[in-house]
């Protein structure tokens, strides 16, 4: 049976969300809100949201509030070769190992230290590609297309863990 909880303002959130990130007029930077569309055709149950979270930015820390876990999906620059999917933990992003947010106006990082200072502490994990293409233009890369159903198959196993 599904669980709900509450946030601030009173509304009623599930436990879990999936939140896409990026610009999708820039390429392969749109590849999180391709994969959330992606996932919205599957049936991942009552206690997962999915989110198309755009640029990100502040508006993230409302989308993390009253939540247990959330699965942030985004293109990273991690010194891989593009196509290269990732699973980021949020101690990697506190440590600043990875440049997870230089595609974004806000880097994530700071935004999960507001986050944290507001009282809201989900676990958070990122999967994360190297893109190839973050350009003027729409569309994925066919490098970070190729990639797409292994970050989808990572996010389904990351539903899965209790």
């Amino acid at each position: 049976m599904a669980h709900c909880n509450v946030s601030s303002n009173g509304d009623t959130v599930a436990p879990i969300v999936v939140i896409g990130v990026g610009n999708e007029v820039m390429r392969d930077d749109g590849v999180g809100t391709d994969v959330v569309r992606r996932l919205q055709e599957e049936n991942l149950g009552p206690d997962v949201e999915l989110i198309e979270g755009a640029v990100g930015g502040l508006d993230l820390v409302f989308d993390l509030e009253g939540r247990e876990r959330a699965i942030i999906i985004d293109a990273a620059r991690m010194g891989l070769e593009p196509g290269a999917v990732r699973l980021v933990r949020r101690e990697e992003i506190e440590q600043r190992l990875l440049p997870l947010a230089s595609l974004h106006h806000i880097g994530l990082h700071d935004v999960l230290e507001l986050a944290e200072m507001s009282g809201i502490r989900p676990e958070i994990i990122v999967v994360a590609v190297e893109p190839a293409e973050v350009v003027p233009g729409l569309g994925l890369s066919a490098t970070v297309e190729a990639a797409v159903p292994e970050m989808i198959g990572l996010v389904q196993e990351l539903l899965a863990r209790p």
